[in-house]
């Protein structure tokens, strides 16, 4: 879930007050570029036999914190009202704290590829568990997510995912029945899906082949799908990790494919279209930073 941009956002001008906006920088070749949060101090010391992080424990007490206060305000609100912009607020409010807890530093590149009042399936390479924070904070979307069973059974949080409208996923047996109509009625109902289509976190970093079902989704609804690269949260929250480090993040949104007119035939094509488009702007995020 993430930050609104309202009161936790606000910049101040009181002596070194955090600010939390989304910074534009000005366009590289024509591209829109936005920053999000500002470069945290001593996130890290240096101790006799490797790096340790003081920011651990702060991050994740701050995180279930906010956790908590998110599923509270959800469930008080109920379901009926889980379509309401109010939800979409309360959730980038969350994702926003556990970024700023995570001293997650984001830059999102290519947002002028990203239509606010349409509807995708947005699929991305899975480098961490703070990919969805990311996600949620960093593109102006309603984003409803296929979220792992487990997810759904920790008490509060499940029955807050349920409500949000998150959609269950077993990775072991998935019901793809179930998968489709919950997605069906998500994207009807104005929401992108966020679907990672490797089917879990890579512990290097390397972009893993690519699962069919988000492209069955977006085929079967005839939605574009809007193809995301990210890097850097491996090395702020290493997959199967607990210790966190402060960092950059850089997303690059690339253009939306269209479906129109596709049929199931064509998933495998659509399928590696997507993969060759993150793989490339990983390719080109990893040059720029060599």
């Amino acid at each position: 879930m993430g930050v609104p941009l309202n009161a936790a956002d606000r910049s101040t001008d009181n002596g070194g007050a955090r600010n939390d906006a989304p910074q534009v920088v000005p366009p590289a070749g024509g591209h829109r570029i936005v920053q999000i949060g500002t470069p945290p101090t001593h996130a890290s010391v240096r101790r006799k036999g490797g790096r340790v992080s003081w920011r651990t424990v702060p991050a994740f007490a701050a995180g279930v914190l906010a956790t908590l206060a998110a599923a509270v305000l959800v469930l008080c609100r109920g379901p009926a009202r889980a379509d309401a912009p109010a939800t979409d607020r309360i959730v980038r409010w969350w994702a926003a704290a556990w970024l700023r807890a995570a001293g997650a530093r984001v830059t999102v590149h290519g947002l002028e590829h990203v239509k606010t009042d349409t509807t995708y399936v947005v699929v991305s390479n899975h480098q961490s568990n703070l990919d969805p924070m990311v996600h949620l904070r960093a593109l102006p979307l309603s984003l409803r997510i296929l979220a792992m069973r487990e997810l759904f059974r920790i008490w509060l949080l499940g029955r807050a995912l349920r409500a949000i409208g998150m959609i269950e996923v077993d990775r072991a047996s998935p019901d793809l029945g179930q998968i489709d109509q919950a997605a069906a009625r998500s994207l009807a109902a104005g929401h992108s899906l966020l679907v990672y289509p490797e089917g879990g976190t890579t512990p290097d970093g390397v972009i893993g082949e690519f699962k069919d079902g988000a492209f069955v989704i977006a085929v079967t609804s005839q939605v574009p799908v809007l193809p995301v690269a990210i890097d850097g949260t491996c090395r702020i929250w290493p997959p199967g990790r607990t210790a966190i480090h402060s960092g950059q993040v850089r997303i690059v949104v690339g253009s939306p494919l269209p479906t129109s007119g596709l049929a199931h035939h064509d998933i495998p094509a659509l399928r590696e279209q997507a993969r060759d488009v993150i793989c490339s702007a990983r390719r080109t995020l990893d040059t720029t930073t060599s």
